[in-house]
């Protein structure tokens, strides 16, 4: 009999009970969508979790949606270059270029697998950029201070795609010191899941009030069109999942702590095989990713025969997919080097401890 499946990722969504209060609140308001009252705690119970001020929220249909907003709405006019990693997921520069830019990529920080804020400003094209974006890999918390520093010296706007951040961002509570908008995705995958959804969090009361405008096709306070949106709103739905999402939150992300620290007290016992750049107990995610010499794609069909799940999240780079290979780009030797050589491990919020170290035994036998 083969060894019972493990799989890669089990999504953790709230239940029906959990639900139903949101659900009987919805039908006593006869209010579904167009920033209905459930809509608003939700916004006013994240900016509570990120510890910011109400109103520095603004929440979309998806991520993709969240991310294209804040591009549109703080590009410097004139310009369509578009800095950003090509080790990212796909979304990030087809969000850039649905927002008119031009994605460019650029290699990564062997160290922290994420643009450095110093090797951005040593650039000699900083005239040409509309935008800076920084992504945050798999949950790493973005050094906000670091991007802020980048602002203020060159005058460039950035905006971040902290995707997979919610937790490192309320945990770490630098989002009041950002100058520039974070995009966190509310994807199923992501930490804090609610099916489809994405929030941007600003803490410029303008930038605010103009993107809460762009997502709902760019209508002000007047029925007059003061600019070019789309129709990105959240529907109170998915604001009631997130509401139930955030009361069961403490709970799984004691589980996601849990499961990331055995993996981890595991892992550094291993030789050959390394945590993911900047990994910390400060932060959890729904990804666990690793280093390993032997190219992935071996680990993954070796655990295949195994009944064992595993997948190269962001495969070779944006930069090797057909539909984006035609963009411009820097030199990307560290991306090159280090594709092929990442790993995402199964990681979900029940996973028991037995089926952690089945996988880190198969890991340790390589």
């Amino acid at each position: 009999m083969s060894a019972r499946r493990i799989p890669l990722m089990q999504p953790m969504l709230p239940t029906a009970d959990d639900l139903l209060p949101y659900l009987r609140r919805i039908d006593e308001n006869r209010w579904y969508s167009n920033s209905g009252p459930l809509l608003r705690e939700f916004q006013a119970r994240l900016a509570h979790a990120f510890g910011t001020a109400d109103g520095s929220i603004v929440l979309a249909a998806n991520g993709t949606l969240a991310l294209q907003l804040a591009l549109t709405a703080t590009a410097r006019p004139g310009r369509q270059k578009c800095l950003m990693p090509a080790w990212t997921f796909a979304a990030t520069p087809l969000a850039a270029m649905q927002a008119g830019l031009e994605p460019h990529f650029a290699d990564i920080d062997p160290a922290t697998w994420a643009l450095s804020p110093d090797a951005v400003m040593a650039r000699h094209d900083l005239d040409d950029l509309a935008l800076i974006v920084p992504v945050a890999p798999f949950g790493h918390p973005p050094d906000v201070a670091a991007w802020n520093r980048v602002m203020d010296q060159i005058g460039v706007p950035v905006v971040i795609d902290a995707a997979a951040g919610f937790h490192g961002l309320a945990h770490a509570q630098s989002a009041p010191a950002a100058t520039m908008p974070i995009m966190v995705s509310l994807h199923a995958t992501k930490p804090l899941g609610i099916g489809e959804g994405g929030l941007i969090l600003t803490n410029d009361e303008e930038l605010a009030a103009k993107l809460d405008r762009l997502r709902s096709f760019g209508f002000g306070d007047r029925a007059v069109l003061d600019a070019a949106g789309t129709n990105a709103k959240l529907s109170e739905y998915h604001a009631a999942v997130g509401l139930a999402a955030l009361d069961a939150w403490p709970n799984k992300r004691s589980a996601l702590v849990k499961a990331h620290a055995r993996y981890a007290s595991n892992i550094r016992c291993m030789t050959g095989i390394g945590l993911m750049g900047g990994f910390s107990a400060d932060w959890t995610s729904t990804t666990l990713n690793i280093l390993t010499e032997e190219p992935a794609a071996a680990v993954i069909a070796r655990f295949a025969t195994h009944n064992i799940e595993a997948r190269s999240w962001w495969g070779s780079g944006c930069h090797r997919h057909p539909a984006l290979s035609d963009l411009p780009s820097d030199p990307l030797p560290y991306t090159d080097a280090l594709a092929p050589h990442v790993l995402g491990l199964p990681m979900s919020p029940d996973m028991s401890d037995a089926d952690i170290d089945r996988v880190c035994a198969l890991l340790r036998a390589g």
